[in-house]
């Protein structure tokens, strides 16, 4: 049976169970899986340097010996410490949580070496590195470093990427490429295309290779120049698809004509008349591109961006007030039921004295109170309706939805938006997210929108204190914390993940709330929240916190949202070098909500490298959360910045910001373009639609948009 892009990646020559199962571990099952799986660097091996030629901090490549081998004790367990040299000098290697090198790195064996060093009393010492033990057989010219597991080698990973890019993607006959096998060039066969994402006049028009050359030039390129050029290629491509989608979304809203009553705002008045406060700058200045939006005979898109706390939440029910006063319904939606009860009772408080019903759904609504709760929205006695994602539920109806609100709008999608068309009269929209996202994020993520920010936090906030601490001050964090709760405050423990694992010694919140409740704060009252509990668990734990029955939350960072505990002054997020910077600055968020100052630590673990502390010291410097999300971006790549790597969103292929940005903005004109019939003849675009519709690449992208 010939090999093909949906054939299981076992059934490839050399591929057997065990190997197969390692590559399980990757995410890879098919061979499309295997091709899509593209490097994370690569090492250009004609520029080796000597580690005597590098600066502190430089990452370089070197061709090193290994002199000899010993164990260094960390973290309750040994781990390998390697002595290496070249021509000009020696250093160190610390191999944290790699006790397979033992086997590796023998005294004598020459290896490859990449990676940036500290100086520590005047030897480079490398903790985090990559490395080949080729010997003498080492590949020259540019090399692929992909992400691996446990006994799986890069040798085997590059030379199965090539096998079946040579099957598969063979090179044309060329007397002097001299770049792989010589076969036949063609259309493959069916099952063996990576289809095309993008219509054939543009690929034409802006001279771009087939994707299966593409896919070749980025695991293997030529030079760098051609590589750079295959990744923003498909880049382009990436970007394109999703922008179709967007864009065909956008076109079925702005046909849409809608008849609009305008009313004096009476309950507006009487709203912000019992607020308390006086609203920002920026609300007031959101709050009129909102009744602009209201004016318009189309259906209201708009996103409020802003950082936790600054007041978004208050606008959104502004806006409610005008469609309740119009005679119509609102829908307030959150991705969980934490959230969604937070928002419930403010709901509550400001709507209560204007003699508003309000009710609240989620799954564990049911029986008679949830048939009960149904006719009310039927009948419109119901004025506003917060809920989780059971409000898209097909029992659950209005009889005049004017606004959906919806917060957390990443945990949501596009195609969610578009089903709550099917409630209402379409219905004006307000997507709501206290993530800080790059225009060049946001025009991919929400690309129907028109965006507003709000960039100004409210008076009478004490702010938080940002600090990086290292593991050997750690005491002094504690005392702060004993000094914070005896002043009647209370505290955040943050920790990556719920559990220990067998290869891992990151801490973990079970493992941390029993030391710190049994050994660190003996007498006071420690809780434990994590996402593995369930729905009653966490809010009876949420519900001890807000009450002040429990000085300390030990949690991951399920906390990042819908925990507002005004109270809490002092946040510690220990091997914070984990999370990324957008993910810390929301988790902060969570503190310095009050009149009381509030003191952020940022513990990195020890091992932990300059490159990655000097990365945490960013948050020190700055609480803009937008800046804060660009540097995020050009570290972690989108995929990481949103915390759904793992989940389904693309893969954009290249990390350079401007560049991402420059693609994006071609894509979205183009997508538009073609959308609207600008762009290529009738047959052209009809031709590319439908057939794109039928493609994986749009499944692909109405996953991504939630559908």
């Amino acid at each position: 049976m010939p090999l093909e892009l949906a054939s299981d990646v076992k059934y490839m020559k050399g591929v057997g169970p065990h190997l197969a199962a390692k590559l399980d571990k990757l995410g890879v099952f098919t061979v499309r899986d295997l091709l899509f799986n593209f490097p994370r660097a690569h090492e250009d091996r004609r520029e080796v340097k000597l580690l005597s030629g590098v600066k502190e901090g430089e990452k370089a490549t070197f061709k090193v010996r290994v002199l000899e081998q010993s164990r260094f004790y960390h973290g309750g367990r040994y781990h390998p410490r390697v002595r290496v040299a070249d021509a000009s000098g020696k250093a160190l290697l610390y191999c944290f949580n790699r006790s397979y090198l033992e086997n590796l790195l023998k005294p004598g064996e020459l290896f490859t070496l990449t990676g940036a060093y500290v100086l520590r009393r005047g030897v480079p010492v490398f903790s985090q590195f990559d490395l080949e033990t080729d010997g003498a057989q080492q590949e020259p010219g540019i090399v692929p470093f992909y992400r691996l597991t446990a006994g799986l080698s890069q040798k085997v990973l590059r030379k199965l990427v090539r096998a079946a890019l040579d099957l598969l993607f063979p090179l044309p006959v060329s007397p002097d490429n001299g770049r792989g096998p010589a076969h036949p060039a063609g259309s493959p066969a069916p099952g063996r295309s990576l289809g095309e994402d993008i219509p054939r006049f543009i690929r034409e028009g802006y001279k771009i290779a087939s994707k299966g050359e593409l896919v070749r030039e980025v695991h293997f390129p030529e030079d760098m120049a051609s590589l750079r050029r295959a990744k923003e290629a498909l880049s382009y491509q990436e970007f394109f698809k999703y922008q179709v989608v967007v864009a065909l979304a956008r076109e079925k809203s702005v046909k849409v004509v809608k008849e609009r009553t305008v009313l004096p705002g009476r309950l507006k008045e009487a709203f912000l008349k019992n607020l308390g406060f006086s609203l920002t700058g920026a609300q007031r200045r959101v709050l009129e591109e909102i009744e602009t939006d209201l004016r318009q005979p189309r259906p209201m898109n708009r996103l409020i961006q802003g950082d936790v706390g600054c007041g978004k939440t208050v606008v959104a029910l502004l806006a409610a007030l005008d469609a309740i006063e119009c005679g119509g319904q609102v829908s307030f939606m959150a991705p969980t039921e934490i959230l969604a009860r937070q928002h419930y009772e403010t709901v509550l408080k400001y709507f209560g004295p204007l003699g508003l019903r309000a009710e609240f759904v989620s799954g564990a609504v049911r029986g008679q109170e949830r048939k009960a709760l149904v006719g009310s929205l039927m009948d419109g006695a119901v004025q506003l309706l917060v809920g989780t994602h059971a409000v898209f539920s097909e029992d659950i109806g209005f009889k005049n939805l004017a606004l959906a609100i919806i917060d957390e709008q990443q945990k949501f999608g596009v195609l969610q938006r578009g089903s709550l068309r099917t409630k209402g009269a379409h219905p004006d929209c307000i997507v709501m997210s206290a993530t800080p996202i790059p225009r060049t994020l946001s025009m991919t993520l929400y690309g129907d929108l028109d965006v507003s920010v709000v960039d100004e936090m409210p008076a009478g906030r004490a702010g938080v204190e940002t600090h990086v601490v290292r593991q050997a001050e750690i005491n002094r964090v504690y005392e702060k914390v004993h000094e914070e709760i005896g002043k009647g405050r209370q505290a955040y423990f943050i920790y990556p993940i719920i559990e220990e694992s067998l290869t891992s010694d990151i801490k973990n919140a079970v493992e941390s709330y029993e030391r710190l409740s049994a050994s660190v704060f003996p007498g006071l009252a420690v809780g434990l929240l994590h996402g593995r509990m369930d729905d009653g668990e966490k809010d009876d734990v949420m519900h001890r916190f807000k009450e002040r029955r429990l000085h300390i939350l030990v949690s991951t960072s399920v906390v990042e949202v819908g925990v507002d505990v005004p109270n809490a002054t002092v946040m510690v997020i220990e091997q914070a070098e984990r999370f990324g910077l957008s993910s810390i600055h929301q988790l902060r968020g969570r503190i310095g909500r009050g009149a009381h100052r509030s003191y952020c630590f940022l513990v990195p673990d020890r091992s932990t490298g300059r490159e990655a502390f000097d990365r945490l010291t960013i948050l020190k410097e700055t609480s803009d959360g937008f800046k804060i999300a660009e540097l995020d971006l050009k570290l972690r790549g989108p995929g990481e910045l949103l915390g759904t790597r793992q989940s389904g969103v693309p893969s954009f292929i290249i990390e350079d910001f401007d560049v991402n940005t420059r693609l994006i903005y071609r894509a979205q004109k183009d997508a538009r373009a073609l959308v609207s019939g600008t762009i290529g003849t009738e047959a052209e675009r009809t031709e590319y639609l439908s057939e794109f519709m039928e493609s994986d690449a749009y499944k692909a992208a109405l996953l991504f948009f939630g559908g």
